[in-house]
């Protein structure tokens, strides 16, 4: 209970932080802490603020009546009596306004930190990203580039673009753009993407289309429809041509559902993964104005005029179904699969070769047991192959014994990294038996050394392995 409480508090405090608050800072606070008992007075009090409050600003009139209706039913049947203290009535609270339409963006919490008379709380939430979202690198967990020329975005939230006028993720968004212009295939990793600043998203979105693209509408109850396009951003090399591929999982929330869902809507990204929880809707955050307490209600919706929805209680459903932790390979192999049908030079493919095979052998790993590992075991010209204690190992004369692991049924890598440029594969004959081993190398280049055919190396080499 205690983790789902914790998880529940800075979901929404993280929802909090990114929203796009309205509605003035009262003057006039209460004090209830956290560890202060609630008499039923005050819960009373409180229901009727926030029911008035959802009542008026929820995006769907029809259903801001029935969750207002279902939450004072409950106050009048004494279902919070049992509660006593602020932070488990906020979160049975929160539990039960959401309990209509399993609306994940609705919600209470406690308002965090000292605030001064006037302060909204967006310039709260402001504040306090100003000051995480350096640490965090404004969401932008990983930039690299993989074997085979792959690009790879971990992309955990959207960041403010700027602030006041002032620079806060932007410069690092472009700089990173930068570092993957050159990519082939990008590959974007949106699994621990629970959302954040809509400008962000459009920056980056931007990168992949050649021109502008009207990717939503945004309804908001009592405003007229606003259609929201990306701008055309250059970063240099082909981002807007190149094969995309976004990872999802079901905790990909908010935003992170709306890059994939745009992206997949036009054809221009594969998704692979799990489907995301289905958080749709455009929420502002409220303060009452009697108790230091932030309603979280969503005020719009946004809808894809590809499709005339939006992912709201749906999700984004992958175009390849994975468990989210086998993900990252599955895009990776797609991708380089995918850009090996292009021509080439030598040296590119055979990276890109290379690349495949390690990834094929995290996708489907092998285990041999004792019987199958002793197969190899042989004098290869200058260098053995010798089992000890369940452990296959290469030998060469006047050096030390490396270990192998195996990547196939007859390829090995070295579990020693400093030999990270050579793998060992074997041939066998007609028969299935071993005759020849081949050190491949990363360039393309092969070694190959046949079995010594004598009967008696072979045995007096077995007879001292284990």
């Amino acid at each position: 209970m205690k983790k789902v409480k914790t998880f529940l508090t800075m979901s929404l405090i993280l929802l909090a932080l990114f929203s796009n608050a309205v509605g003035e800072y009262p003057n006039k606070q209460g004090n209830v802490t956290s560890a202060q008992k609630l008499d039923a007075a005050t819960k009373g009090t409180i229901i009727e603020e926030i029911t008035a409050l959802i009542e008026e600003k929820y995006v769907f009139p029809d259903v801001a009546e029935k969750i207002a209706e279902d939450i004072r039913n409950r106050y009048e049947n004494k279902t919070y009596d049992h509660i006593l203290t602020l932070p488990d009535f906020l979160q049975q609270l929160t539990k039960d306004l959401r309990s209509i339409n399993n609306d994940s963006h609705l919600g209470v919490i406690p308002r965090r930190g000292a605030i001064k008379d006037g302060v909204s709380p967006e310039e709260m939430y402001k504040a306090i990203y100003l000051k995480r979202g350096p640490f965090q690198n404004y969401g932008f967990k990983k930039v690299e580039r993989l074997l085979g020329n792959v690009g790879c975005l971990v992309l955990d939230e959207f960041s403010y673009v700027e602030m006041d006028s002032e620079n806060v993720g932007g410069e690092t968004a472009k700089s990173a753009m930068q570092v993957l212009s050159s990519s082939y295939a990008l590959i974007i990793d949106l699994r621990d993407n629970f959302g954040g600043r809509e400008e962000m998203a459009l920056l980056l979105l931007g990168y992949f289309f050649e021109k502008p693209v009207h990717l939503l509408s945004n309804r908001y109850r009592g405003r007229e429809e606003t259609e929201i396009w990306t701008r055309a951003e250059k970063a240099g090399g082909r981002l807007a041509e190149i094969p995309l591929y976004v990872l999802t999982s079901r905790h990909t929330v908010s935003g992170g559902e709306m890059f994939a869902y745009v992206l997949k809507n036009r054809k221009r990204a594969t998704i692979i993964g799990e489907k995301t929880r289905g958080s749709a809707h455009r929420t502002h955050l409220f303060s009452l104005k009697n108790y230091k307490i932030d309603v979280a209600i969503p005020v719009g919706t946004t809808i894809d005029p590809e499709t005339g929805t939006d992912w709201e209680g749906k999700g984004v459903e992958p175009d390849i179904d994975v468990p989210s932790a086998k993900a990252v390979d599955v895009a990776y192999k797609k991708a380089l699969e995918k850009i090996m049908q292009s021509d080439g030079d030598t040296s590119e493919r055979y990276e890109m070769q290379w690349a495949l095979m390690e990834v094929d052998a995290r996708l489907n790993p092998v285990t041999l047991d004792e019987a199958s590992l002793r197969e190899f075991i042989g004098v290869f010209g200058e260098r053995k192959i010798t089992l000890e204690n369940g452990i296959l190992n290469y030998w060469r004369e006047g050096q030390p014994a490396y270990e192998l692991e195996p990547m196939a049924k007859d390829l090995f890598s070295f579990v020693d990294k400093s030999m990270f440029y050579a793998r060992i594969k074997f041939s066998r004959d007609r028969s299935g038996a071993i005759d020849k081993m081949i050190i491949v190398y990363d360039t393309g280049q092969k070694d190959e050394f046949p079995i010594k055919p004598l009967r008696k190396i072979r045995k007096s080499y077995t007879s001292i392995v284990g």
